[in-house]
């Protein structure tokens, strides 16, 4: 989805930024191999899950933005891999869903 990308700057950001575990030249190549990772992919722009995550958010009672994630992984037939357990546990009732742990 066209999110990810922001979401991997925003936690390369957070680990230069916040958690100092990350030298501001690591960024760099980080955000290098980020960004080729993302060209390679098949995006889907958030505006083609509009009806789909608005559904899912109002009956899930979930974020939109975290809805999204999810009609993108129902549209793909994939697996939504997530690290957030409340997210994990709405779309574990909708689609393919792995939690991580930290």
């Amino acid at each position: 989805m066209d999110l990810a990308l922001t979401e991997g700057l925003n936690v390369i950001w957070k680990h230069v930024n916040l958690i100092k575990d990350f030298e501001l030249k690591d960024a760099s190549s980080a955000v290098e191999d980020l960004t080729k990772i993302y060209d390679g992919m098949n995006v889907i722009a958030a505006r083609q899950l509009t009806t789909e995550s608005m559904q899912i958010s109002l009956t899930q009672n979930i974020s939109v933005y975290d809805s999204l994630y999810i009609a993108a992984t129902q549209k793909t037939n994939g697996t939504l891999y997530t690290a957030d357990n409340k997210l994990c546990n709405a779309a574990n009732l909708i689609s393919a869903t792995k939690l991580l742990k930290p």
